[in-house]
């Protein structure tokens, strides 16, 4: 025999020096190492000499016992050996790693750490080790000693951190699955995978879930070294552990990132969804499917349809999201209402843009049964006009003026208009129970007959229908001849006193230009305020000379939560600027003014602090500024 060359017996099989048995969790590789060290023997040079992890061969060589005397060692060994040889995908033989602690206490090198994504030590909670800390290199199987590395330190030394919970109770289901041993508190998707199963849900859970992965996630170069594995382990772990809540938010977070795009399942997933129905086939894997499929249900904003033919019908019918187009069919609207429905916020919907420009909408398919309900207590301008006994053309002044709610089907002027019908029903409700005539007496004239003769105007009209709404004008009975609001008769000269009533009260409306008089500020500080939300204006249609109105109310709502900076330096006797530098100091800013948001006129919110430092500056108590709790509040912001 040479230096490292053994004695061979009859036959020319080598004839080793020490014969150690194989560990009952000891790996193939790890035992041929430790039995090439105990004959002085290099791993390679073992190997060439013909000695395998087989049990054959080992039972030749004489490494294992009678298998009378040890047959749970001979079935374990055949077990490892058996997948070695036809599940060569699982084993992890061009790198090494190792729990450190587990070496201390037993010199042998564990089954679990030879297979690919067993990344914690069980029985410690440490992360594995691949790399030495003293030379800096992988530790290589092609080394001398099992506990050494290739360098001569001992990996009996070497530091290991600990793991997170999820990583290590993956890592022990593995390595029961490996050792045929029953594991504990398994994950629904675990349950009847073998361990090559299991690896392929962990690079597809760790690899195509990572919204950081690449165009292909499960092409793992060195997928065996912990650098490579442990940030796909620990994604897998974590979404096995917390299944199926983590699953859907990973899919969910998929599906933002594409916020915008118009993308079926297969766009939005990529090779993720064909893998799911081609790479995951085996019934074992159904419960994966299963979750998918509910989160499709719930939460898909891709517009599934019937194309789609692995999706069951069923399933189609009860999934969360559907295309507009779908939508309008079953409300029987058209899909430009739809898109208005979305646009308003009735209907809950998301659009994106195909890559040629083309708009691709969908929306909740468990909030059409509500909209429908919503679309039946609407009524079109035509139907209104009807009930309400007026023409086009003064229906069309009076529409915003009576039902300031109503509003277009679409943004497009050409569309009609959406009205709603309990405003409507409450009009024609007015005068039920009065008796029915069918000539008024000379002393009496119906609503009709003084839209016919007295010319009224859009705001007599609306006049006249708001203080009968609140019951200061009562009408005596109802003409038969005429129709809504038509019907209402009452006496001349009640109706003669109320227009010249009419004629000398105060508006309770008020155009842009009389709102800047009132408020003590310019026309465009006042366009600037109703542009940005501070003060909520009614646009008229095709009303002369006036785009909109604003109530004295909404005024007096204004002074009530905001003061305009001019009245509080007035007040204090200081110039605006210096009051602004005042109460920068006290970290109150104005809402806006010159030189932000392209408003003219600094205001305030009024707030505690601002009345206090007015009460401070000023010596009075702030009771000019007295605050509501309404004030107090946040006040909004612009949204232009």
């Amino acid at each position: 025999m040479g230096d490292h060359g053994p004695m061979l017996a009859l036959g020319n099989e080598p004839d080793l020096l020490v014969r150690p048995f194989p560990g009952r969790q000891e790996g193939p590789r790890g035992y041929l190492l430790r039995l090439a060290e105990a004959n002085c023997m290099r791993l390679v040079e073992l190997e060439q000499l013909g000695v395998q992890y087989q049990p054959t061969v080992l039972s030749r060589h004489r490494l294992l016992p009678d298998p009378a005397l040890d047959p749970d060692l001979h079935r374990q060994v055949g077990q490892i050996a058996e997948r070695v040889r036809h599940k060569g995908r699982i084993w992890n033989f061009r790198h090494t790693r190792f729990c450190p602690h587990c070496l201390a206490e037993d010199p042998t090198w564990r089954a679990s750490w030879e297979i690919l994504f067993n990344d914690v030590c069980a029985r410690h909670g440490v992360w594995l080790v691949d790399q030495c800390a003293s030379c800096g290199q992988a530790v290589s199987w092609q080394r001398d000693a099992l506990l050494r590395c290739q360098c001569g330190s001992d990996l009996r030394e070497e530091r290991a951190f600990a793991a997170p919970e999820h990583p290590r109770r993956l890592s022990a289901i593995l390595e029961a699955l490996l050792l045929g041993r029953n594991e504990d508190a398994v994950p629904v998707p675990l349950a009847g995978l073998d361990v090559e199963q299991v690896q392929r849900l962990i690079r597809y859970l760790g690899g195509y879930l990572d919204p950081a992965s690449g165009s292909k996630p499960l092409k793992l170069r060195n997928a065996g070294r912990m650098e490579v594995s442990w940030p796909v382990t620990s994604l897998a772990a974590e979404i096995l552990h917390q299944w199926p809540v983590a699953f859907h938010d990973s899919l969910s977070r998929l599906q933002e990132a594409s916020v915008g795009k118009k993308l079926g399942l297969q766009g939005l997933f990529k090779q993720a969804y064909f893998y799911l129905c081609k790479g995951l086939k085996e019934s074992a894997f159904a419960p994966v499917r299963d979750a998918f499929d509910t989160w499709v249900v719930a939460y898909a904003k891709t517009g599934v349809s019937k194309r789609n033919r692995r999706l069951v019908e069923a399933l189609l019918e009860n999934v969360t999201w559907i295309p507009g187009n779908v939508a309008a069919r079953k409300l029987s609207v058209s899909p430009a209402r739809i898109r208005y429905l979305v646009q308003e916020g009735v209907l809950e919907g998301q659009e994106s843009f195909s890559t040629t420009g083309r708009r691709f909408l969908v929306v909740r398919n468990d909030k059409l049964a509500a909209v429908s309900q919503h679309i039946a207590a609407e009524m079109d301008m035509t139907s209104a006009m009807a009930a309400l006994g007026l023409g086009k053309v003064r229906m069309r002044q009076l529409l915003k003026l009576l039902f300031p709610t109503a509003r277009r089907v679409t943004d497009r002027a050409s569309m009609l208009w959406a009205i709603p019908r309990s405003e409507v029903e409450q009009l024609l409700a007015i005068g039920a129970g009065l008796p029915v005539v069918s000539i008024p007496e000379e002393s009496q004239w119906s609503v009709a007959h003084a839209l016919q003769f007295w010319n009224l105007d859009a705001e007599e009209v609306v006049a006249l229908v708001e203080i009968v709404k609140a019951g200061k004008l009562k009408p005596l009975a109802l003409d038969s001849s005429a129709r809504g609001i038509g019907r209402w008769v009452f006496e001349i000269n009640q109706l003669k006193s109320w227009r010249r009533s009419l004629q000398h009260a105060p508006s309770d409306w008020l155009s842009i230009p009389d709102t800047a008089i009132a408020m003590n500020s310019r026309q465009d500080v006042t366009y600037w305020l109703v542009n940005n939300h501070f003060l909520h204006a009614e646009r008229l249609p095709k009303v002369k000379g006036i785009g909109c109105r604003i109530r004295r109310s909404e005024i007096e709502a204004f002074k009530a939560q905001y003061v305009f900076a001019t009245e509080v330096a007035t007040q204090l006797k200081v110039s605006s600027k210096k009051l602004r530098q005042l109460l920068a100091e006290r970290n109150i800013h104005p809402i806006s003014g010159n030189g932000m948001d392209q408003c003219r006129q600094l205001f305030y919110a009024r707030t505690q602090n601002l009345a206090a430092v007015i009460a401070e500056y000023s010596g009075c108590q702030g009771n000019e500024f007295s605050l509501t709790e309404a004030s107090c509040r946040s006040p909004p912001r612009s949204n232009t």
